[in-house]
């Protein structure tokens, strides 16, 4: 693993969050997006609130298509190894709507890869990088 494809992985992800908001991407292409979380994976998001993957998956059924102007900007990456198979990407997110209201996060993720059976470790066997674990913070612009 390398800070080129926690990178992208950072970026591709937040395309397929802002085209599932917006409704351009299918209602069909959930099981895509999902299937870029582990299965254990857990999140503390804007609110506070942890997630696990299957509230995380009743999120986004019920919230497709609906930010239809949302606009998701990424930057201030920071790559930050954690061994064989692990790391942390420090990152900033801009979430714009159509009338210009948004927010900005600061945001901590952890990937994993590996050749794992994907019980307990979050990897699967195509060794992909899959999202472990996700805390944002809301802040000031």
């Amino acid at each position: 693993m390398n800070d080129t494809l926690a990178f992208n992985e950072i970026h591709d992800l937040h395309v397929l969050i802002e085209d599932w908001f917006t409704g351009r991407s299918p209602v069909a292409a959930l099981d895509t997006l999902l299937a870029r979380f582990s299965e254990d994976f857990s999140m503390v998001g804007i609110r506070g609130i942890r997630l696990d993957k299957p509230t995380l998956a009743g999120f986004f059924a019920a919230a497709h298509a609906s930010r239809p102007g949302l606009r998701i900007t990424i930057d201030a990456m920071t790559y930050l190894p954690l061994g064989t198979g692990a790391c942390a990407v420090r990152y900033r997110e801009d979430q714009i709507e159509a009338q210009h209201a948004g927010n900005r996060r600061e945001a901590l993720a952890i990937l994993v890869t590996g050749t794992g059976t994907g019980t307990g470790t979050g990897t699967g066997t195509d060794g992909v990088l899959r999202w472990q674990a996700l805390h944002e913070t809301v802040v000031g612009s």
